[in-house]
């Protein structure tokens, strides 16, 4: 039995939902969507998606956007030409205090701060350098950091993330107030063609006949792919949690299919409900249709650890919960621009 992992994906942002949704995409595309029975939604899906990219990426953009692209450019830049003075210290033993400072950057600074540092989301790469900033004055002291020549660098690291910081969230303020809630309402759209295309590729995963044996096969490596960018999708979330950014919320408002029984859609990764009596959803849910905050509801009492919600007992769901589509949450920490570091299957499953 083949099943899609869970994750409520109305709990993320605007920009991480689009990023979500432009992934699956691109798996979609690379599997062919004839092989996947799924070549009628892929135009709606497509024209859909591009509406709300258009609405996320371009529409609101600002010259706030400007300002925190440039000192992104520049924070990056800085902290390599750090990290490469660093990497030098074992060229310059004969340097009494390098050589006092040269197994904490080894073993702590350079172990802990690696290169992939500056294709983090947005929003951790900034207190990741707040913290790479800490330790540098913490670990090498005064004495470590002249004598590695990057006190220029560390006033200018400093201020390109403060100037990053400052931009981010000016241009995420802007973008609050004047949201229409066109993003809302693409926003429903998408998690609509996106339940679709989890109930195609469920039913053909799991058929046994035999004139779908091909698609069958196509689906069973689709779901693969896509419990990988749901898992990735999910740890991008913990993480921007993780690092106190809880005020950028999701907008949420996907609405969930109940099943024929007592179910209602998990709030995994489909958003999807077959009603398959006691399993809790359909096999397909991504969004038990949440209200942005991730307060899905469980048919079958059963509680995801990351569904965020309580369960009611009844497979209904409540779907008011704290996040109505404000606009709030249509910042950027997981930018299409910012490469994926991939993500573990949780191994949370839909019953199917």
């Amino acid at each position: 039995m083949f099943t899609i992992n869970t994750f409520s994906i109305s709990k993320l942002n605007n920009a991480e939902v689009t990023g979500f949704y432009i992934n699956v995409q691109k798996a979609i595309t690379t599997a062919d969507a004839s092989k996947l029975g799924l070549t009628e939604v892929m135009t709606p899906y497509s024209s859909t998606l591009e509406k709300l990219i258009d609405q996320v990426y371009t529409t609101t953009g600002s010259e706030f956007t400007a300002a925190m692209l440039e000192a992104d450019v520049k924070r990056d830049q800085t902290y390599k030409r750090i990290r490469l003075r660093l990497q030098m210290v074992e060229v310059a033993e004969d340097n009494p205090s390098i050589k006092a400072v040269k197994d904490v950057v080894k073993t702590h600074l350079l172990a802990k701060y690696t290169s992939k540092v500056p294709q983090l989301p947005y929003q951790e790469e900034s207190a990741i350098l707040q913290g790479f900033l800490f330790d540098l004055n913490d670990k090498l002291g005064s004495n470590g950091i002249n004598a590695l020549g990057i006190s220029d660098d560390m006033a200018a690291l400093e201020d390109a993330n403060d100037s990053f910081i400052a931009a981010y969230n000016q241009r995420a303020t802007e973008r609050a107030e004047g949201d229409t809630g066109l993003t809302l309402k693409l926003r429903q759209e998408m998690y609509a063609l996106y339940q679709q295309v989890c109930y195609c590729v469920l039913f053909l995963a799991n058929s046994t006949l035999t004139e779908n044996a091909e698609k069958a096969a196509a689906c069973q490596a689709f779901i693969a792919v896509l419990n990988v960018l749901l898992a990735d999708a999910k740890k991008r979330y913990n993480q921007r949690i993780s690092n106190g950014s809880a005020d950028e919320k999701g907008e949420g408002g996907e609405e969930t299919i109940d099943g024929s029984d007592q179910n209602t859609g998990n709030e995994g990764s489909g958003g999807s409900s077959d009603g398959s009596g006691a399993n809790n959803g359909s096999g397909s849910g991504s969004d038990a249709g949440d209200g942005g905050s991730g307060g899905t509801n469980h048919g079958s009492n059963q509680n995801n650890d990351d569904a965020g919600g309580s369960n009611s007992g009844s497979g209904t769901n409540d779907g008011s919960n704290q996040n109505t589509g404000s606009g709030s949450g249509s910042d950027n920490t997981s930018d299409p621009n910012k490469p994926s570091d991939g993500g573990v299957v949780n191994g949370d499953e839909v019953s199917f």
